[in-house]
């Protein structure tokens, strides 16, 4: 009877665990570790118009399914020295985007090319220190990004690559009656390091 007791629950634990990997069966995708930099538009961000970046990105479908679904976070940050030689505070600024879309991945063995397309939010924060005294603008801006890159699914489930994106988002970065509208978004470029199943 004591033996009878732990049949149902073993069952129960034997079904999740084969729903479990018949579910992990029916999807693929990638999750990986995105290291390089972003470059801003130099007329709104220099001297910190190239920051370094890093970020992660996911993609999954099911399998043989021709789209996946992606969801992509990035941050940078810079300092440089002012340019007003009266002021020894450095200039700083940082971005952080998040980015949902879809992404067409080939496969060609090892080799898997990718192109992907969607919409995303970024916010942008600068801080520096004028005449005036010290100054934080920071705002948010919604826009869109593309990427391609490719990457090498090596041994069974590592994958390493590069990725090339870039992003369309305006943010106002002015102050009162003042607006000074700036590209928070830019060109991104690095290498990819990561799992895929």
């Amino acid at each position: 009877m004591r033996a009878s007791r732990f049949v149902p629950p073993l069952l129960a634990a034997l079904s999740l665990f084969a729903a479990a990997n018949e579910a992990h069966a029916r999807y693929e995708g990638n999750f990986n570790l995105f290291v390089g930099r972003k470059w801003l538009n130099v007329g709104d961000w220099a001297p910190v118009d190239e920051q370094p970046q890093i970020g992660l990105m996911l993609a999954f479908a099911e399998e043989r399914a021709p789209i996946h679904f992606s969801i992509d976070a990035f941050v940078s940050k810079d300092e440089a020295a002012n340019a007003d030689p009266t002021v020894d505070a450095p200039v700083k600024a940082s971005s952080a985007e998040f980015a949902i879309g879809v992404r067409k991945i080939w496969k060609f063995g090892a080799t898997r090319p990718h192109l992907g397309a969607g919409a995303e939010v970024v916010r942008v924060r600068q801080d520096l220190d004028g005449p005036s005294g010290p100054a934080t603008r920071e705002d948010r801006g919604y826009g869109a990004w593309i990427d391609a890159g490719v990457s090498w699914r090596l041994a069974g489930h590592l994958n390493l690559g590069i990725e090339a994106r870039y992003s369309k988002v305006d943010a106002n970065l002015g102050s009162g009656f003042v607006s000074r509208e700036v590209a928070a978004g830019g060109f991104h470029l690095g290498v990819l390091l990561g799992y895929g199943w």
